[in-house]
């Protein structure tokens, strides 16, 4: 009798999320061996368990990417597995559910940090995906932030952010916060796929528009123009989380093997659409 081929390994951070969950379940419906890592354990064992539901493995890891040693822990049980085959980041914090500051350390600081110690973990021919958000696209290049937001892991970041915002360069918002910390990340994928390509790895973003998630929900309830915003999506409804799911499998796979060092928008046409009405207007 053949030998059963491994099945593939995939480390799914915000695991517990609206877009880690769907990613979960889909990729647990495809056959992945899956490492899931969030910070509610009781939720994570009961995705686990739903997950192995499928005749996959799942294992369940406690993870908080400002905490140095949890990270530690993470990496110590991914290489104890052996490594992994690809990597869905989604952990992250939206305007309404922390404060500026917050936002940046988890979003970009953490998020970052997250996939620097990950990387060696990740076996050659892989990929990892983190998400980052179509507000990206929504603010202008600015060179102060940019140049300080491009070093999240710099000893003196924390001074170069109070410098910042000293200047009154308005990161204190969460909102803008959450909007050049995506900026940001974006930027990192790009400026940093050449060295991953090196070691035969692959670093892609994807860049949700309007999802219909719990935190997009929560996001969503708190926008005084959310009637306008929705109309400015090309097609006629909300994404899903399976929407960002089913882009992240993707990209993962082998046939997607030539795609690296790029964001994709998964935002049903909502920047297009607003970018050729900014051009109309001007």
């Amino acid at each position: 009798m053949a030998k059963k081929p491994q099945a593939r390994k995939l480390l799914i951070t915000g695991a517990t999320g609206g877009m880690g969950r769907a990613s979960a379940v889909l990729a647990a419906k495809q056959g992945y061996d899956l490492v899931l890592a969030d910070l509610s354990p009781d939720k994570l064992e009961i995705l686990a368990a739903e997950c192995r539901a499928h005749g996959v493995l799942a294992s369940a890891v406690w993870l908080d990417v400002t905490q140095s040693d949890s990270i530690a822990t993470l990496v110590h049980a991914l290489d104890s597995a052996g490594g992994v085959d690809a990597i869905i980041h989604t952990v992250g914090l939206s305007p309404q559910m922390a404060d500026w500051r917050r936002i940046i350390d988890v979003d970009l600081v953490g998020t970052v940090a997250l996939l620097e110690q990950t990387r060696p973990c990740l076996k050659t021919g892989g990929c990892t995906v983190a998400i980052a958000s179509m507000s990206a696209y929504m603010v202008p290049p600015h060179a102060q932030i940019d140049q300080t937001l491009a070093n999240p892991l710099a000893a003196d970041f924390s001074t170069q952010l109070e410098a910042l915002n000293d200047a009154g360069y308005g990161l204190t918002h969460s909102g803008m916060a959450y909007a050049y910390a995506k900026r940001a990340l974006k930027q990192y994928v790009a400026d940093q796929s050449s060295n991953w390509g090196k070691e035969g790895k692959r670093l892609v973003s994807i860049s949700p528009g309007l999802i219909d998630t719990e935190m997009g929900r929560l996001e969503n309830a708190a926008m005084e123009n959310f009637a306008a915003m929705r109309s400015l999506i090309a097609l006629p409804r909300l994404g899903e989380p399976e929407d960002i799911a089913s882009t992240a499998l993707f990209l993962i796979s082998d046939a997607a093997a030539y795609i690296t060092g790029i964001d994709i928008l998964v935002d049903g046409g909502f920047v297009s659409k607003l970018q050729h009405q900014q051009r109309q207007a001007s």
